[in-house]
């Protein structure tokens, strides 16, 4: 489960912003959109199953979303895939000289197998500056490393750990400047460590929708084929869509896989055909990549990696969720989200959009609601809707289209050639 997330100069983000899932006590609305978790240290405080996050287009949306994927890939990858002198690949804020010479930070706060954590890193292109990592077993909290880079000695120092972690200095000579402890722990089988890594590896998640991205029609296609249970799963999700889908068929077919210098060979791959409702048949089957709409295959390809994320309790941001869909059909996806008994282990789901259909407090609480809006000097801000202090009967949709919590559009003369 996530808590909170914080970045400072990646890309379009300057000053560290802060995206927070903690429910805000005094709105009792929709109360199936939290997560009940009594975690130690932190009583009477509920936590969020999503959020909406509204703002003009090259706001920062996007590079919101793209700092956590940063974040995530770093911590999975960046002991196992970067040489020696490999950049780490932060990207920092480009439009004031300042920024381009200093360091990104990260800092995130979630909970796995009922333990509290705060893992953050500063570093920058060549090398890690700070990083680290503090458990709240029991609500105290037990700093498990801390490590930071004197430049003057061109060497880390590591501060003394809590006597509750198993403090193993070899891994610290292993611990390149690229790399993160974090990273280089679980290779050598270290279990605390391994703990906070395999939420990374397994439970945080990152969905890009947009037009360049497909979410591949493949995973939904192999859940239908080897399992019954999801079979059922689907087809009455794509029953219920309204989009004259009445049937599913998944079947293997033999193609040609030819490669340069490669003898042939035949390679199994899962055809698609939806079967549709049709007036004086029982049904007609459409090829799946060549006639059904861009909607139908959207919806299709997401079902799959939805019921995953139900399924397993997944922490997920997607970029542009309601691209090719019906805003009815993001409605619906989400209400399953909401819904308890669809989503027994607190999955959430942090997602962008523009979709003002959303934006009704019969789907969505107001502290789920999250804007980006552009700085005169190109920095994106990242702010809640309740800075705003919405009335309970406020249409929200109408007062984000009328500009009355910004992160719109400015186009005083519209668009003129």
């Amino acid at each position: 489960m996530l808590i909170e997330f914080k970045v400072a100069n990646f890309r379009s983000i300057r000053e560290m912003q802060s995206l927070s899932l903690v429910a805000d006590n005094i709105d009792k609305d929709m109360t199936s959109a939290l997560l009940d978790r009594p975690l130690p240290g932190l009583s009477g405080l509920k936590y969020l199953k999503g959020a909406a996050i509204y703002g003009a287009n090259a706001s920062g949306k996007s590079n919101l979303i793209e700092a956590i994927n940063f974040l995530a890939e770093f911590v999975k990858k960046s002991a196992t895939k970067l040489e020696p002198g490999d950049s780490t690949g932060t990207e920092p804020f480009k439009l004031d000289h300042a920024s381009l010479l200093n360091a990104s930070e990260f800092e995130i706060t979630f909970v796995t197998q009922e333990i509290r954590f705060v893992f953050g890193v500063v570093l920058t292109p060549q090398r890690v500056l700070e990083e680290y990592l503090v458990a709240y077993p029991k609500g105290s909290p037990q700093k498990w490393y801390h490590r930071t880079f004197n430049e003057s000695e061109n060497s880390y120092t590591w501060a003394t750990p809590s006597t509750r972690f198993k403090d193993d200095k070899s891994l610290r000579d292993k611990t390149r400047e690229n790399n993160l402890f974090l990273s280089v722990g679980p290779q050598w089988n270290h279990p605390q460590l391994s703990i906070a890594f395999d939420w990374f590896k397994s439970s945080l998640k990152v969905l890009h929708l947009n037009a360049d991205n497909r979410v591949n029609s493949h995973f939904t296609a192999q859940l239908i084929k080897n399992n019954p249970a999801y079979y059922q799963l689907v087809l009455h999700l794509l029953r219920n869509a309204d989009i004259g889908v009445v049937d599913a068929n998944i079947k293997e077919i033999s193609t040609d896989n030819v490669s340069q210098n490669v003898s042939p060979s035949l390679v199994q791959k899962l055809e698609i055909k939806l079967l549709h409702k049709a007036e004086g048949v029982e049904s007609v089957s459409l090829n799946f990549d060549t006639e059904e709409s861009a909607g139908t295959q959207r919806f299709f390809s997401l079902i799959g990696p939805w019921l995953e994320i139900l399924s397993n309790g997944y922490t997920v941001f997607v970029d542009e969720l309601e691209t090719s869909l019906h805003p009815i059909l993001v409605r619906e996806l989400l209400k399953l989200l909401f819904n308890s008994t669809t989503n027994p282990k607190g999955a959430q789901v942090i997602f962008s959009t523009h979709n003002t259909v959303l934006l009704d407090s019969s789907l969505l609480r107001r502290d789920q609601v999250w804007f980006t809006e552009k700085t005169p000097e190109g920095a994106t801000h990242l702010y809640p809707l309740t800075a705003y202090q919405p009335r309970k009967d406020e249409a929200l949709a109408k007062g984000y289209l009328a500009g009355r919590y910004g992160a719109i559009p400015y186009l005083p003369n519209g668009l003129m050639l």
